[in-house]
Formats: structure tokens, sequence, C-alpha cells
């Protein structure tokens, strides 16, 4: 591969997908990406909820030890069946709950994305969604440019 064709190649964006499952606020953090082999641009991260939430549900995201936001956000109450929720990748910005449709604006300080690196002593590193309160069903995106040719993301 030429290293033009190498650099289209690592311009491409992934997008990796978790099934529906149960969140409980009795388990609270849960490993649902893992960042191996190098460096991801990580360019959006969202859920979409396939169940009504148990009540007050609240989230909060974890990115290889720094916060994607800054502070935990009930996603919970009111929510509807196939409404989404970003997360802004910001630790100074507000995940803005569940809604129809979300605009990636300026205003709610999404950023162009999150760099996430490999652990200490190139250990994987780990994504981690956390819920509190009560219990939330839904499935799970990310969205991600490598940095590098070994780099991907994977499901726990």
């Amino acid at each position: 591969m030429s290293g033009t064709q190498k650099q289209m190649w690592l311009m491409q964006e992934n997008v990796l997908w978790r099934p529906a499952q149960v969140y409980t606020n009795v388990v609270g953090a849960y490993n649902v990406f893992v960042v191996r082999g190098g460096a991801v641009l990580v360019t959006m991260c969202g859920l979409r909820s396939t169940a009504a939430a148990g009540g007050a549900t609240t989230l909060a995201t974890t990115w290889n030890g720094v916060a994607g936001e800054a502070a935990a956000v009930d996603i919970g109450t009111g929510t509807i069946v196939g409404e989404v929720v970003t997360v802004p990748l910001n630790v100074g910005a507000v995940i803005p709950g569940s809604l129809g449709a979300i605009p990636m604006t300026d205003a709610l300080l999404y950023p162009k994305g999150m760099v996430v690196g490999l652990g200490a002593a190139g250990i994987a590193a780990n994504v981690i969604f956390t819920f509190a309160v009560s219990t939330w069903t839904g499935t799970a995106f990310i969205v991600y440019r490598k940095m590098e040719p070994a780099s991907e993301v994977t499901l726990v």
C-alpha cells in the first residue's frame, strides 16, 4: 500500500455498534468499548433507548480515565423508546439528555473529537459508561478514526 493509500485508509471513519443491553445502577460502571493497538480520534459517541427507563437514570462516561462530560446527567426521566443521547466528549460540556434529534452545535460545546490513547505500558484503554439511580436499556455506538494502522475499537 502506498503512503497516499495508507493515509486515505487511516482517514476513514469507523462505526462500532453495541447491541441493546440492560444497564443497571446495581452494577454501575460498564466497560462498553476498548481501544487497542494505538490511538484513535473519537468523533461521536452515543446511546439509543430501546425500552422505557426504570426512572431517573444518570449517565457519566470515562475515556481512558478522562471524563467525557462535566457531570453525570439524568437520561432516564421521561425517556421515550428510540430517543438518542450523545456524549459531548468535552470535560466542560453537559450531556443534553435524551432527545429525538441533537444538533451538533458549538453552543453545546461539542468539540472536534477526543483522542483516546492506550493506557500505561500499552494496555488497552477502556471506555466506561457509569449508570446510577435506576435502570436504562439501549444500544451504544461510537464513530472514530484510526490514528495508527493497528488502532481499533472493539466491544468488551
